[in-house]
């Protein structure tokens, strides 16, 4: 593969992508345990979920997932996960053995297709219900939807299930600031960032667009992160986007297929692994993010 196009702070001159594992259909929710070393990552088109590390390899963790895409860890370090064909968030009890419903539907009609999750440290678990999995054979299962619009929902520790956005066309990826005040999601058909700030009863306000997402090749919004700077990386058309904290366009990690997703992991955090299509992809960084563990 050819070097990557330098990133001040982020990427250095002639650093290269390295492909770590392909033969996927369409790969998505990528998850690094900081502790355990392993990446977590679906294939939501083939329904399986699968676990990459260096000593192992690759290892199926679970299938089918009824088409599971976004991934996190909850307070208790287990896996929380979306899933497209079921409309339902689940949590994986013993490993992925025994997997729980957190959440199906709101106000008595089903959630539309679960997308992106993270969990805040309190305990709560935010996440993103677009209508993907209900208008994509390949990403879910071909049905109408049951509630009337596109939101963003917060499940508190007691398990009761709040809307907190509900104006969105097709809501993707999500992260918080590094101090949890503000949420940052984005919108797939935007195609923008939004910016909202976090009251203390969970509550959102503001919402206004913080950037919007353009540019060559294949792709749209979908996951998202910060990094300790305050930087957010988001997929977008050829790559991964990089934005200052004031949401001006950086640079872009450059992808040889669409990307969907990505997460830090690796020593020091600062290898950036990147779900894109039929392969994951890794990069070494400058750069690193808080570890994704809710627990610490």
């Amino acid at each position: 593969m050819e070097p990557q196009q330098p990133i001040d702070g982020v990427i250095a001159t002639g650093i290269q992508l390295r492909q770590i594992a392909s033969g996927f259909t369409f790969t998505e929710g990528a998850l690094w345990h900081p502790d355990e070393h392993w990446l977590l990552f679906s294939d939501i088109a083939e329904s399986i979920q699968y676990t990459w590390s260096e000593v192992d390899g690759l290892k199926t963790f679970r299938h089918p997932s009824n088409q599971a895409n976004g991934n996190c860890f909850d307070r208790q370090g287990r896996v929380v996960s979306c899933e497209h064909a079921s409309s339902q968030l689940v949590v994986h009890d013993h490993g992925g053995k025994r997997v729980r419903v957190l959440a199906s539907h709101y106000q008595g009609k089903e959630l539309n297709s679960p997308n992106d999750v993270i969990c805040d440290s309190k305990g709560r678990l935010w996440f993103t219900d677009p209508g993907f999995g209900r208008l994509r054979e390949d990403l879910g299962v071909l049905r109408d939807q049951e509630l009337s619009f596109q939101g963003v929902f917060r499940l508190d520790p007691d398990e009761t299930l709040h809307l907190v956005c509900d104006d969105f066309k097709q809501p993707n990826g999500l992260c918080l600031s590094n101090d949890e005040t503000k949420l940052f999601v984005n919108d797939s058909w935007g195609p923008t960032i939004r910016l909202f700030n976090i009251e203390a009863d969970g509550s959102l306000n503001g919402g206004e667009v913080w950037a919007t997402i353009s540019g060559e090749g294949e792709g749209v919004p979908d996951g998202m992160k910060i990094n300790l700077h305050g930087r957010i990386f988001c997929n977008g058309p050829g790559g991964v986007h990089v934005l200052s904290a004031d949401g001006a366009f950086l640079g872009k990690i450059a992808t040889p297929e669409k990307s969907t997703n990505f997460c830090f992991g690796g020593p020091g955090n600062q290898t950036l692994f990147i779900t894109a299509s039929t392969s994951v992809y890794a990069i070494e960084t400058l750069t690193s993010a808080k570890p994704m563990v809710p627990w610490a």
